[in-house]
């Protein structure tokens, strides 16, 4: 019995690590002011700001599809990189409502 808990056994892998790297990136990218990239200006970054956000939702998927691995570090990436479609939803929604102007 003991040899079955062993092989069962979960931990964290280097893609999780990587992962949760890439989210915390790509939601520094989107929504902290100093180091935004998304939505400036910027069409170079811009395409960081979408192959981050790829890479990010890509790596917390294959992290979440391992038998072996944890699940919690996977989701919080995958949340952390899918920062910005919550960015344009939260925007959407305060433009739909009017907490936010449409035009200056």
């Amino acid at each position: 019995m003991n040899n079955i808990e062993q092989s069962v056994s979960r931990k964290h892998s280097l893609i999780s690590y990587s992962s949760l790297l890439v989210g915390i990136i790509c939601f520094f990218i989107v929504f902290v002011t100093p180091t935004r990239l998304a939505h400036t200006g910027n069409m170079t970054g811009d395409y960081i700001t979408y192959f981050l956000t790829f890479i990010g939702i890509l790596m917390s998927l294959v992290a979440l599809s391992k038998e072996t691995e944890k699940k919690i570090i996977p989701v919080l990436s995958l949340i952390l990189s899918s920062s910005l479609f919550i960015f344009w939803i939260v925007a959407l929604f305060a433009l739909f409502t009017g907490l936010a102007d449409f035009a200056p």
